[in-house]
């Protein structure tokens, strides 16, 4: 089962339960950095994306418009108001930020904060870090 059909069918259930038909529905993945590592194009490789160029995906659904969006984070310009998931990736250890560059919790909840003001959905999150040494969720 490819993510288009997991996806899809996770979509429709979900929104079919809410009595919701007809609507649009977002997959937002943001990247803290705008490298693409090893790691990053991996994973673009496992959710569908064909190449570099390519940021956003479309799924067909019974339901509802499914937008798949790969972003940096601190270049993301669209919407949040259709935010019904949400992948946030970074690698190495959460940075402590500094008066140039905020940290990386900082930003995390700043993306959180504006998504839950903004969409209509509520949204589960799911944060990768693809760290080579030994790390703590609870720092992020």
């Amino acid at each position: 089962m490819g993510i288009d059909q997991l996806l899809s069918s996770y979509v429709d259930n979900a929104l079919t339960k809410a009595g919701v038909v007809h609507a649009e529905w977002s997959l937002l993945i943001l990247l803290m950095g705008e490298d693409l590592s090893k790691n990053c194009r991996w994973l673009r490789t496992k959710l569908g994306f064909p190449d570099e160029k390519t940021n956003t995906l479309w799924i067909l659904s019974d339901t509802a418009e499914i937008s798949i969006t790969w972003s940096p984070v601190m270049q993301f310009s669209g919407s949040l108001d259709n935010v019904g998931a949400l992948i946030f990736v970074y690698e190495g250890k959460a940075t402590t930020g500094d008066s140039e560059f905020p940290s990386t919790q900082a930003v995390l909840h700043e993306v959180i904060r504006q998504i839950t003001l903004q969409s209509r959905y509520r949204f589960p999150l799911l944060i990768i870090n693809f760290d080579n040494a030994e790390s703590n969720a609870s720092d992020v």
